[in-house]
């Protein structure tokens, strides 16, 4: 498994890779923002290879007060190999050597999947309630 920081170009790729593995592309996902995002947070925006192509992503990013996790997939054969949790570790571990002292992130309600790889993970949910809106 190659693992290696996003790259210009990889935008479409990713984009499929996520809507395949059931992330809602959403605003802040097009190739001018991913940019922005890896340039911003350097060595937290990774993607696993293998010979079949990609098998996983994560982006990490540091506000300077909190980190966060965003779209942690893993395509459907490699789950439950250890790879999403790899990837988790690896941006967990470059944050905390930037100073940071909590991460976050959001499951979408009804992804009882992903709320089950987080506990395991040893995160734990929130009580907290997301606003959002688009500007």
């Amino acid at each position: 498994m190659d693992v290696r920081e996003f790259r210009a170009g990889d935008g479409v790729a990713v984009r499929a890779f996520w809507e395949a593995s059931g992330i809602r592309i959403r605003p802040g996902d097009d190739d001018r923002s991913l940019a922005a995002f890896a340039e911003r947070n350097p060595g937290l925006f990774l993607l696993a290879f293998d010979d079949q192509g990609l098998a996983a992503t994560a982006l990490g990013g540091w506000d300077g007060r909190r980190g966060w996790l965003y779209h942690v997939a893993v395509r459907a054969d490699e789950r439950r190999h250890g790879l999403g949790g790899r990837l988790v570790r690896t941006i967990e571990q470059r944050l905390r050597e930037r100073g940071c002292p909590k991460v976050n992130l959001i499951v979408w309600n009804d992804n009882a999947a992903a709320m089950e790889f987080w506990k395991a993970n040893g995160y734990t949910r929130a009580t907290t309630v997301e606003f959002e809106k688009e500007l």
